[in-house]
């Protein structure tokens, strides 16, 4: 219901209204004129028939966004998942502190954006940015804020000395040999192990961490993964996605290594401790400097299986399934440096095939 009062010169609209929890609510505006007055109580009161809370947007942006969280993520995803979520509730608390959710502008939240990325690499801004337009998204679509704030917010951040984080062809079978031919330091240390896995399926660090023996058919010469470690949780929980969960075919020589070391150890869990960053680092790095191969870490080793098989020529519909991508359309996205070069080359054979070495002479005419 809306009412109107003069004051002064001026007019002041107020709609009341029922909010979801029962709730008496007013909002107010003062205009200039009464024509204006009774145009805004009459669009408001049909935002409010509507079942929109006006008053709802008043929440600062903090509240708001670990509201958002606890409503649209908390069941719907990992565990590992949510803790970022929360993680990014306290920088969004000190970027914007008590700010109202309905009073954030573009400009502002680009400004306090353009702050955070002088300390913070543009990777790591692009996600956390990518978290807040999606709870503002939510936001506008629930009637909390009544336009399009965020779609014009761009990522900025400290730019990383970029790191080509995959072996070349030849690297990738240098290291490969090696690993078979000292297959007994899997022994002393399983990292080996995960590495020579790691190499061979494109399998994620967390994938291979959570394997036991129940997950490898060894006559069908198959590795399943249907679970991942997680490091915040410290226990296995659901693969990334739907699309994680998969069968990898594995060479013969993987398959009878594997079952050579579960053999010999005794166990049916191939990784009972947690290989931490600093030692894996240390370890792609005795790599490195023993083989005389490219420094990478240990994701580099996804990075390389898909590398490795398209300088083969295998088809990338097939590899994006073999690594457990949601679509072809990941694997284009997170390969496109390799597919370039990839292009490039093929550029190049497609050149060769169309050059013709002497050119014929023209036929002559009787």
């Amino acid at each position: 219901m809306a009412s109107f009062e003069k004051r002064g010169k001026k007019w002041r609209a107020v709609v009341s209204y029922t909010d979801a929890r029962g709730l008496r609510q007013k909002t107010s505006k003062t205009f200039d004129l009464k024509k204006a007055a009774t145009a805004w109580a009459a669009e408001t009161e049909t935002k409010v028939n509507g079942g929109l809370d006006i008053n709802a947007g008043n929440i600062s942006f903090p509240d708001y966004y670990m509201q958002w969280v606890n409503t649209y993520k908390r069941d719907l995803v990992r565990e590992s998942t949510l803790k970022n979520y929360i993680s990014r509730h306290r920088e969004i608390t000190k970027l914007f502190s008590n700010a109202p959710l309905n009073k954030l502008t573009t400009s502002y939240i680009q400004k306090q954006i353009n702050l955070y990325g002088k300390t913070h690499s543009k990777g790591y801004v692009g996600l956390f940015l990518s978290t807040i337009k999606s709870s503002l998204k939510d936001a506008m679509i629930d009637g909390l804020i009544d336009r399009d704030i965020y779609s014009r917010l761009k990522t900025v951040g400290q730019d990383t000395e970029k790191f080509e984080n995959y072996l070349s062809a030849s690297d990738f079978k240098t290291l490969q040999t090696w690993l078979y031919k000292n297959k007994e330091l899997m022994l002393k240390d399983n990292l080996y192990l995960a590495v020579l896995i790691a190499l061979e399926t494109g399998a994620r660090y967390g994938e291979i961490k959570a394997l036991c023996s129940d997950d490898f058919e060894f006559d069908d010469c198959t590795m399943s993964i249907s679970k991942s470690y997680s490091r915040i949780s410290r226990k296995d929980t659901e693969p990334k996605n739907k699309f994680s969960i998969r069968i990898i075919s594995i060479t013969k020589q993987l398959s009878n290594l594997v079952k050579w070391y579960i053999t010999t150890e005794k166990t049916d869990v191939l990784f009972k401790s947690e290989h931490h960053n600093d030692r894996i680092l240390k370890k792609m790095k005795f790599l490195s400097d023993e083989l005389g191969i490219s420094m990478i870490k240990f994701h580099g080793l996804r990075h390389s299986h898909v590398s490795y098989l398209l300088h083969n020529h295998v088809d990338i519909s097939y590899i994006s399934k073999r690594v457990g991508h949601a679509n072809i359309s990941v694997t284009l996205s997170t390969y496109s440096h390799m597919l370039k070069e990839k292009e490039e080359e093929q550029e190049k054979l497609t050149l060769e095939i169309l050059n013709i070495n002497e050119v014929p002479n023209s036929p002559q005419n009787p």
